[in-house]
């Protein structure tokens, strides 16, 4: 079966069938509920007006973490819940979630004890950890570390350890297994309205394919809001008087290449400007430097970086580096947007916690937000148990994820990346990258003899095959900035990646020119409007 005709036979599965739980948007908490629920063994269906992971649960800083910065604010039992989430997924998912060695640099002499003394309780609240303990460094040491640091007046550091992943990568492989744990999958579903019963509470949606343009009934016993950032749009849907809960803030990562900003650890930097730590990281063969938290009025589906955003982030850089950087230096840039509920009237969102809230309106929307993807498993625990209880669902089993083995996990071990360098003649680097993708299934995607879509790129057309099938892929956008992370790397390499990604999807969906051109513009244009903002 191709995937068009699997896609209407899930449209007649939706508008056939009644869930258990039907859950709107398909994000990090979206996918993890969808996931957790159809383990229980409920009946299960997930709805994404757009493509999975395409807001906020991909422009993330890539840190599985405690958050250190939260010591500050005696926020210990978040610290502990993240660590102890952050184990589980090193365990669950070890080809997209790996262990990350940090550098805090000090240059007075009290901050090596004085953060010394804070890492030492992250130590405490880790528990029996799969990741070393923090240590103090000597300045040799850090520069040895993190080549492009700051020398003058540099005593040393702390090395510590936290966790990094590729967040879209990890949102698109837990829908996917949802959807083979039975749940019911479909992207491009945009909510036009809620279905209630005569005493006003919510049994489903109605929901319009933008794909196909038809509209469909969708009936559910219990309905979740993790729409992110745009969870008070479903809120008002279900009842136009309710008051916004939403406090969202921007933040923005710069992506530079490694050779000007060489490092073998990331480095945390502990004050800036703006109250918030900024992180230097390591990541998929690139450097990024973030975050900003800019409160914004205005909610986009493609934000863009502001100005002051990139110059307040290239000058926190240049007081931490010895490398000096400029607009000129950026190879990439991306924004997400932070989906904080606040109901106390807190307008710094800096001041915001970061735990996740769960909401129930009078009609039974149950809404969940906040949080971060370090508990993105709890989160969706926790929202299935609250599902369960007010959608009244007859117990079944016991949440599972605790110990769910993401696909790819199986056959995955360190060795990996030599045997499939030798395996196809690969570089190093494309070698790393597709194991970090794809783990143990790396050798099946790929098949016997991958051919690449361009000369030299490193990237394949078996991956393109295997995007439509098992993970949701339908536009260029689809491809170059969620399953490949192209766009979020190299503007460049994106541009000229962009007319051969849309030749192969053609192919395997049957596009028309003039669809095959609507999808190439569309990420052309996002391109031209991210290079202006850092022209």
């Amino acid at each position: 079966m191709n995937h068009l005709d699997e896609r209407k036979q899930t449209l007649k599965q939706l508008e056939s069938t009644g869930y258990d739980v039907l859950v709107l948007g398909g994000g990090a908490t979206g996918s993890g509920t969808a996931l957790d629920a159809s383990l229980r063994g409920y009946k299960v269906a997930l709805l994404e007006k757009q493509d999975f992971s395409a807001g906020t649960s991909s422009r993330s800083t890539k840190l599985i973490h405690g958050g250190v910065r939260y010591l500050a604010q005696f926020h210990f039992k978040l610290i502990y819940e993240a660590l102890s989430e952050r184990k589980r997924l090193l365990f669950n998912a070890p080809h997209l979630v790996k262990p990350l060695q940090f550098v805090l640099p000090t240059y007075v002499w009290w901050e090596k004890p004085f953060f010394s003394i804070g890492l030492t309780m992250y130590d405490i609240l880790a528990g029996r950890s799969v990741v070393p303990g923090h240590e103090r460094i000597s300045k040799a040491t850090a520069i040895d570390y993190f080549a492009s640091i700051k020398k003058e007046k540099l005593r040393g550091g702390i090395s510590y350890y936290d966790a990094q992943f590729n967040d879209s990568r990890l949102n698109v492989t837990t829908i996917r297994a949802a959807k083979e744990n039975g749940a019911d999958i479909l992207s491009r579903m945009e909510v036009v309205s809620f279905l209630k019963d005569s005493n006003g509470k919510i049994i489903g949606v109605t929901a319009k394919d933008l794909i196909t343009k038809k509209k469909i009934n969708i009936k559910a016993k219990v309905v979740a809001n993790t729409t992110g950032v745009w969870i008070d749009s479903l809120r008002k849907l279900d009842d136009p008087k309710a008051e916004n809960v939403l406090a969202p803030s921007q933040g923005i990562h710069l992506v530079f290449d490694k050779t000007k900003l060489p490092c073998r650890t990331a480095m945390i930097i502990p004050k800036t400007a703006d109250g918030r730590v900024v992180f230097v990281i390591p990541w998929e063969g690139k450097v990024l430097l973030g975050t900003t938290d800019t409160a914004i009025q205005k909610i986009e589906e493609e934000p863009l970086p502001l100005q002051s955003e990139v110059e307040f982030l290239l000058k926190t850089g240049n007081d931490y580096l010895d490398t000096k950087l400029t607009k000129d230096d950026i190879e990439s840039v991306f924004s997400g947007l932070r989906p904080l509920i606040s109901t106390g009237g807190k307008k710094d969102t800096k001041s915001i916690s970061r735990e996740e809230a769960i909401l129930v309106s009078n009609s039974g929307l149950v809404t969940m937000s906040g949080g971060k993807w370090s508990t993105f498993r709890k989160m969706a625990e926790d929202l299935t148990d609250k599902l369960i209880s007010v959608g009244n669902l007859a117990k079944k089993m016991k949440c599972v994820t605790a110990s769910f083995a993401f696909p790819g996990a199986d056959g995955y071990s360190k060795h990996l990346v030599a045997k499939i360098q030798t395996m196809y003649d690969l570089s190093y680097e494309t070698a790393v990258r597709l194991v970090d993708a794809y783990g143990g299934e790396v050798s099946f995607i790929l098949g016997k003899n991958p051919k690449e879509i361009k000369k030299g790129s490193g990237y394949f057309l078996e991956e393109i095959k295997h995007f439509v099938k098992k993970e949701f892929a339908l536009s260029v956008t689809d491809v170059l900035s969620r399953r490949w992370r192209v766009v979020f790397l190299d503007l460049k390499l994106a541009e000229s990646l962009a007319s051969p990604v849309a030749n192969a999807l053609a192919k395997e969906l049957g596009w028309k020119d003039t669809e095959k051109k609507a999808s190439l513009n569309e990420l052309t244009s996002h391109i031209k409007d991210l290079k202006k903002t850092i022209a």
